[in-house]
């Protein structure tokens, strides 16, 4: 019996990280491009609310508070879904998108672009999410 639970149990484990690496299945694609759409039109309204000044403390609570009726609801919910950082960097800010139940890095974005610049899940091993300033075309160029 205790076998049994065992085999189940690690089973159970393979399957969950495997699908984690599995191709994106098509309704967890069209969810995943609400989530970028999401993110592109929350980004347009805080540029025009902040502008180049965002607050140094500026956090995710406050983007979520911010954004909340002022994004159409349905991208509101999706983001909601999601355990979101927020990196101010003065003139911008980073956002960071991981996934609840794993915890991982699933979408960055710097606020200055109109498109997202990390879908992760879309170009798996594509970004080095150890240094995502590679990244960063907002940064002042260095001379």
């Amino acid at each position: 019996m205790k076998n049994h639970v065992f085999l189940v149990l690690l089973l159970l484990v393979v399957v969950s990280s495997s699908s984690f690496c599995a191709p994106l299945s098509e309704v967890q694609k069209r969810e995943y491009g609400v989530l970028e759409s999401a993110v592109t039109f929350s980004s347009d309204k805080m540029i025009g609310e902040y502008g180049d000044a965002i607050p140094d403390g500026f956090s995710a609570e406050k983007f979520m508070e911010f954004v909340r009726g002022r994004i159409p609801k349905d991208y509101y919910e999706t983001l909601k879904k999601y355990r979101l950082e927020i990196r101010p960097k003065r003139s911008y800010y980073l956002l960071l998108i991981f996934d609840t139940l794993s915890g991982s890095l699933i979408l960055f974005d710097y606020s200055c672009t109109p498109e997202v610049d990390g879908p992760v899940l879309l170009g798996p091993g594509k970004y080095d999410l150890n240094n995502l300033n590679l990244y960063d075309k907002c940064k002042a160029p260095t001379r």
